[in-house]
């Protein structure tokens, strides 16, 4: 668990330096195009999909150690390795960091995502879109980590891109069961746009 923790804060060191510039960013978007105080909740969802994006990417992206030499070694193409990987870390070693790192980690960034979309973008309503759009953020991501001391991993795009489902699913389900909610939402996109 302290793996994860030490993610964690290294995601919010990260979406905190960019903070102050996302926010100076937004502030001179929105006086260009009129104060309107009911779009200050789509401009609070735009700012959490960013600072998610920063956060992913900084964990992702920046690089650890300086950029390499590209090496097949450290690219993964065998699909679906991710299971036999982590049932032999639990089975053999009883060690769960695979399970939470590289399985449950790659799915849960990507649900804010697969969410926010949505929520935020008129276009992005459509079910393929928003799959689209995750599966392309995960594509760029593992082709970003090809020149860095990181491995590059096409389970991660599948497992990325599932997260992105499982966040418009969450969309689909609470637009049903909420659907002001969504109304409400859905009249500031129409503005935004």
């Amino acid at each position: 668990m302290r793996v994860i923790e030490q993610y964690v804060d290294d995601m919010l060191f990260f979406i905190c330096i960019a903070l102050p510039f996302i926010f100076v960013w937004r502030f001179i978007r929105w006086r260009k195009r009129g104060f309107k105080l009911q779009e200050s909740l789509h401009e609070v969802g735009i700012f959490l999909l960013i600072s998610v994006l920063i956060g992913v990417f900084s964990q992702t992206i920046v690089p650890r150690h300086g950029l390499m030499k590209p090496t097949l070694s450290n690219v993964n193409f065998e699909l679906f390795r991710v299971f036999r990987e982590t049932y032999n870390a639990i089975k053999y070693l009883g060690f769960w960091q695979p399970f939470y790192i590289n399985f449950l980690g790659n799915i849960i960034l990507f649900i804010p995502i697969g969410f926010l979309l949505p929520l935020l973008f008129k276009r992005m309503e459509r079910f393929p879109y928003t799959v689209i759009v995750g599966l392309c953020i995960s594509l760029f991501i593992e082709i970003t980590q090809l020149p860095q001391n990181r491995s590059s991993d096409v389970d991660d795009l599948w497992l990325n891109t599932l997260g992105a489902l499982i966040g418009y699913i969450v969309y689909l389900m609470i637009k049903k069961k909420f659907p002001t909610f969504t109304k409400f939402f859905k009249k500031l996109k129409e503005r935004s746009l």
